[in-house]
């Protein structure tokens, strides 16, 4: 991952006290650091068996919902604007 650094001429300005307190954030900063941490952790969804099943059961649902629009269009076809039958 790169980083982007812009040197700029000169020394930065420091930053107030109050500047300071305003970004410091414990809770954020342990939040973060234990997403980070955990999320290497995490199994895939094809071995975890429950996200597995969910994720089985909304794939054959589309299919079987695809397969009867597909009949239903065979079934009634729609006429042509025409009036004009082949």
């Amino acid at each position: 991952m790169k980083r982007h650094y812009r040197i700029a001429p000169g020394a930065p300005q420091p930053l107030t006290d109050a500047e300071i307190a305003a970004h410091r954030d414990g809770k954020r900063l342990m939040f973060n650091y234990h997403r980070a941490l955990h999320r290497m952790h995490r199994r895939p969804l094809y071995r975890d068996p429950k996200s597995f099943l969910a994720l089985l059961l909304i794939v054959l649902l589309a299919y079987l919902l695809s397969e009867s629009a597909q009949k239903k269009r065979e079934e009634h076809p729609i006429p042509d604007p025409t009036g004009q039958q082949p």
